[in-house]
């Protein structure tokens, strides 16, 4: 399994230092869960400094600065295994983290029918996923999977976390 951060300039609104605090905890999380050689970030211009300030991390360049495209890269590049899809701004937890563990089907966590700013993407369904996010450049993550649920008819499990499971920083519209 590989984990994939998406960084994009919405996440910025709250400040860069917040932001870093916040996906330092993250990555320290997702290091013991996952393994340290396991977590990618699809990144925009606006995250120049990344690289000094997380040497750790893969980096893969988002070209648009987007999460919807940020995403549609990074999972471009991961085809070969399941990849736990993060949104920056979202505070993970080791609880969080572990109820997509073990799961057979894509699985999306929602908070207040929203995207949490965390799914699993299983591997057979990678390139499907991929196919949706083109379809919905404009569009949020979240209308992504229903696309990947509704077109391609790919069973995606969709559960509701508690906002103190994970919890987005921003509107994600």
């Amino acid at each position: 399994m590989k984990a994939l951060l998406l960084l994009y300039s919405e996440l910025l609104q709250e400040g860069k230092e917040k932001l870093y605090e916040r996906l330092e905890k993250n990555i320290s999380i997702l290091q013991r869960v996952i393994g340290v050689d396991s977590i990618y970030a699809s990144v925009s211009s606006h995250f120049k400094d990344t690289f000094d300030r997380f040497p750790d991390l893969c980096l893969i360049n988002s070209v648009k600065d987007s999460p919807v495209f940020g995403a549609y890269r990074g999972l471009r590049k991961l085809r070969g295994d399941d990849v736990l899809l993060v949104d920056g701004g979202t505070g993970l937890t080791k609880e969080g983290v572990f109820k997509f563990f073990n799961r057979i089907h894509v699985t999306v966590g929602l908070v207040k029918e929203r995207w949490s700013g965390v799914a699993l993407v299983k591997m057979r369904d990678i390139d499907y996923m991929v196919r949706s996010l083109e379809k919905n450049f404009e569009n949020r993550v979240l209308d992504a999977f229903y696309t990947l649920r509704d077109t391609y008819s790919i069973i995606t499990e969709f559960i509701d976390l508690k906002e103190s499971v994970s919890l987005p920083i921003l509107e994600l519209e």
